[in-house]
C-alpha cells in the first residue's frame, strides 16, 4: 500500500474525489495517530481518516484517461433494468452498497447507468433517487480531478456518454 501525500489526488469510495490536504498526527488514547485530511469535492465536506485504515476503507488514487474510456463504455451500455426489478428494494439497495464501498468505479458507473435509466422511466424511489445522485456525485468528483474540469464540464460529459 503506498503512502499518500499532502496535494495528492485520491478517491474515497463512499464520497468521491478529494484532495488530500495535509497529514495531521493526533493524539488518541495517548498514542499519537496520523491521519488523511481531505477535502472532498462537494458539500465543502472535511474527512479525516486514519492512514492505518486508509487500504482498508478503500482510498485509492485517482484513475487516468484510459480509466474515463472504460466508464464511459459503461456508460453507453444498456443495463437489464428488468431483472433489476425483480429484487426487493432493501436487498437491491445492499448490493448497490456493496458495490459503491468496493471503490470501483465501473461498479458506480453501472449503478449510476441503471438508476439513471429507471429515474427515466420514473420508477424510482426516493432511496434510489438519492442513490443516484450520490452515484453521480462520485463519478463526477473523479471525472473532474481527472481531466481537471469543473462539475459542469463532469457533468457534460457525464451526460455525453450517457446520450450516446
Amino acid at each position: 500500500f503506498r503512502m499518500f501525500a499532502a496535494g495528492d489526488k485520491v478517491v474515497y469510495p463512499l464520497h468521491g474525489g478529494a484532495i488530500i490536504k495535509e497529514i495531521k498526527i493526533k493524539e488518541q488514547d495517548g498514542n499519537d495517530t496520523a491521519y488523511y485530511i481531505l477535502q472532498m469535492l462537494f458539500e465543502n465536506m472535511v474527512v479525516a481518516i486514519p492512514v492505518s485504515n486508509a487500504e482498508r476503507l478503500g482510498l485509492r488514487s485517482i484513475g487516468d484517461n484510459a480509466l474515463l474510456t472504460k466508464v464511459e463504455a459503461v456508460l453507453r451500455q444498456v443495463p437489464d433494468v428488468q431483472s433489476v426489478k425483480s429484487i426487493s428494494w432493501n436487498r437491491r439497495f445492499q448490493l448497490y452498497m456493496a458495490r459503491i464501498k468496493s471503490g470501483d468505479i465501473l461498479e458506480v458507473a453501472k449503478i449510476f447507468k441503471l438508476l439513471s435509466i429507471m429515474e427515466n422511466n420514473k420508477k424510482i424511489s426516493v432511496g434510489e433517487r438519492r442513490l443516484l445522485h450520490n452515484t453521480k456525485q462520485i463519478l463526477q468528483s473523479e471525472i473532474m480531478l481527472i481531466r481537471n474540469v469543473d462539475a459542469d464540464a463532469a457533468n457534460q460529459w457525464l451526460d455525453a456518454c450517457c446520450a450516446g
